[in-house]
């Protein structure tokens, strides 16, 4: 708000884009072809710039007056525009796992043998675990699976060291894979 000879001067944000567009539009215009590659994309985007600028509620923050302006933070908020347009042009595309599974997932019948290999695997796991391993191996095993850890994670909760860590894991999932193999559970 300026005061001058006891008049009340208040900038508006229509008067700060005015300034802007007057004085900066064509460097607003070359940042955002820098970005698009395209003079009708980044002139699109430059409109939706002034329009997201008048709307802001704290526009004194960034024009400062007619003559200052944060140069860099028009720029954060063009970046930010082009990014949040690239999102949205974007359809999600869910992608398979396994090739032979995204032509026909749908319409694939219930397979009973999967169903009880995957039983015999989980059985195969908890008894490898309960049997097969030393306690420290197994309880390692089932804290990382369990509690959703991460190596670093669960050496910083247990001051055990990563190496240690990865070690026994490492030996607990090829002990796992290998009694999966010769049972044929897993290939």
């Amino acid at each position: 708000m300026n005061t001058r000879h006891g008049k009340t001067n208040m900038i508006t944000n229509s008067d700060r884009v005015a300034a802007l567009y007057k004085k900066h539009h064509s460097w607003l215009i070359a940042c955002a072809f820098n970005l698009t590659s395209n003079k009708e994309e980044a002139e699109n985007l430059i409109q939706d710039v002034y329009v997201q600028l008048l709307e802001m509620p704290d526009l004194e923050k960034i024009i400062y007056n007619k003559n200052d302006l944060n140069l860099f933070y028009l720029y954060k908020i063009i970046k930010s525009k082009f990014l949040n347009n690239i999102k949205a042009a974007q359809k999600l595309n869910k992608v398979a796992l396994k090739p032979e599974l995204a032509d026909n997932t749908a319409e694939q019948e219930y397979d009973d043998q999967e169903d009880e290999n995957t039983e015999k695997l989980l059985l195969l796991v908890t008894e490898t675990l309960s049997g097969s391993l030393h306690w420290f191996d197994s309880k390692l095993f089932t804290t990382y699976i369990d509690d959703e850890h991460s190596i670093q994670s669960l050496s910083d909760a247990t001051k055990i060291s990563k190496n240690a860590i990865f070690t026994s894991l490492r030996k607990t999932k090829l002990l796992i894979r290998k009694r999966a193999q010769d049972e044929n559970l897993y290939s």
